[in-house]
Parts: structure tokens; sequence; C-alpha cells
């Protein structure tokens, strides 16, 4: 074990991320002593000590006060970052000490904002007054690493088809077909019978080409003789997606659930091409090491209650 791996372990405490926190806030020893009611002398000492403890200068003296090195940038923002952890822990406690509500943090993809979390969260009002949900929408790379961070308790959403790692864990809700859809008085909505080649006189709306998705699409479109329209938008924004099918002659794909969603409410029509085997797993992804608490379980039972609800809805 190197000797920063060992301070950091056993000898790092609170009231030092505490004092690395003010140090960066005031740059003054003067003012963060007289903010944490001790002496100069005190906070001068301690921070060599941890300077001494993790072999690097944190700041350096100026005339203009302290100034953080690159190495007390980096330690700074992680102290800040335990520190909000320990509020945020302090806060959870008292609410399940007195009984008040908790609070579960859900990281969601773009492919289950629209449907299944507005989904849920009437059903978790409709059977908890314990527990809420506040909500995070961005990108899978983004939310895995504020799933790591402890910023979010659950991520929502489309599966990685790449391997996770032991550090996650996961649970499929349910499988959603690719589809193809149009605005609702697109002509191709008139065409009878509709052919796949129609598509060429087209722009499409694809997800971006970082989304498995894009990729599946494109083959199983060469498989039809459907070439990408150099015109195409690529987004995996879904009401994007829609706004762009609204305003253009493009067609677009989407999940089977969410293009029924904006063809109930008159805005997309569903064509009838079946495009195979493309689709997307709809699941949770938590930390393994973690745990899931009583609140954070509930979530889960009642995302499953939630996809039970929405497949019986569809008929399936």
């Amino acid at each position: 074990m190197s000797r920063i791996d060992w301070y950091i372990r056993a000898n790092l405490k609170l009231r030092h991320l505490e004092l690395l926190v003010a140090l960066d806030d005031l740059r003054n020893v003067g003012k963060v002593a007289s903010y944490l009611n001790v002496s100069q002398p005190a906070i001068s000492k301690t921070l060599a000590t941890i300077e001494e403890g993790v072999e690097v200068p944190l700041f350096d003296r100026t005339p203009r006060g302290l100034e953080p090195t690159e190495h007390g940038i980096c330690l700074i923002r992680h102290a800040r970052r335990v520190l909000e952890q320990m509020v945020a822990a302090r806060d959870e406690l008292l609410d399940i000490t007195e009984g008040r509500v908790t609070r579960v943090s859900l990281g969601v993809l773009p492919a289950a904002a629209v449907l299944l979390v507005p989904k849920f969260i009437a059903m978790l009002e409709e059977k908890s007054n314990e527990v809420s949900a506040s909500v995070t929408e961005s990108h899978t790379d983004i939310l895995l690493r504020m799933l790591r961070a402890g910023d979010i308790d659950l991520m929502v959403g489309n599966l990685p088809q790449r391997a996770l790692g032991a550090e996650f864990e996961s649970e499929l809700l349910y499988r959603d077909p690719i589809v193809v859809v149009a605005r609702h008085d697109h002509p191709l909505t008139k065409a009878s019978p509709l052919q796949w080649e129609m598509l060429n006189d087209y722009p499409m709306v694809l997800p971006t080409q970082a989304a498995h998705t894009h990729h599946a699409i494109a083959d199983a479109l060469l498989q039809r003789n459907v070439r990408i329209s150099r015109r195409s938008v690529e987004s995996i924004s879904t009401l994007t997606n829609v706004g762009v099918l609204q305003e253009t002659d493009s067609t677009g794909f989407l999940s089977q659930a969410v293009a029924r969603h904006f063809e109930k409410l008159g805005l997309l029509s569903i064509l009838p091409l079946d495009l195979g085997n493309v689709d997307i797993e709809i699941g949770l992804i938590w930390m393994t090491d973690r745990g899931l608490s009583k609140a954070q379980q509930l979530v889960r039972t009642l995302f499953r209650e939630t996809r039970d609800a929405m497949r019986t809805k569809a008929g399936h």
C-alpha cells in the first residue's frame, strides 16, 4: 500500500476536508481561522500535516493569498463531494428517524423519460407517501459516472450492450421493438401498399452513431435496399426527434411504446414496416457494493408494477 493510499484511508478526516474547502473558499489563513474558530498556527500546522500525508503541495502561498495547486484542486473537488454526501446522509437519516419523506435519485435516459418514468412516478404517488423521486436526465456515460459518485441511486433506461463490469448490477424490465414512424399526415401514411424503397425519397431521423440501435437500424435498412439519407438528423433526444418529425417530411425510428404514446396523441403514425429483431432493453442499473435501501427496493418493485401495468394496457 502506498503512503498516500494509507494516509487517505487511515488519517484523512472530515475536519481536514472541511479545512481544505474553507481554504479554497476564503484563500486566507486568517479568515479561515476566524471562520473555524481556531488559531492561525493551528490552520497552518494542519495544512502542513495534510500536505505531508499526501506528499504533494496543495496550495501555493502568493502575495494575493493561497492558490490551490493542481493536486489541491483535485482533492478539494472530492472533498466537496464527500461533504455534500455526508450532509445528504444526515438529512436522510433524520428523514427516516422522524418519519419524513425519503428521496430516491433517478438518472433517466431519454428512452424512459417520456413514458416509463412518468407512469412510475404516478404509481409512486399513488402507493407511497414516504418516498419521493428526483430525476436527472442525461446520456449513459454521464449517468454511469453519477452512479459511481453516488449522485444518483438508480439509473433507468435502455441497458448498454457492452458489459458494465462487476461494480454494477442491472435488471431487465422489458424489451421494446423499434418501429418506423412519421408525422400523422405524412405522404407515406397514405401509400398503399407501402414499400420499403419509398423511404429513400425522404430524410431520416436516426439515433446517434454512438447508440447501438443506430447500427442495428442501418443494417436492417440495408437489407431492405434502403439507403440512409445524407439529409438525416442524428439525435437521442426523444422530444427533439418528435419535433423534427412534426416539422419535416422525415421518417424516424422510435421504441414501440413511445411511438404508440405519440400516435395516441395524434402527433405521429407508426408505419406498417417491420424492422425485424431490432429492439432496446429497458431496465435498471445500480451499484453492486452499496446495496439498496428500503426506499430503493420499493422503487424497483414499483418499476416492475409499472411495467406490468403498461403491458396489460397494451394488451400483451
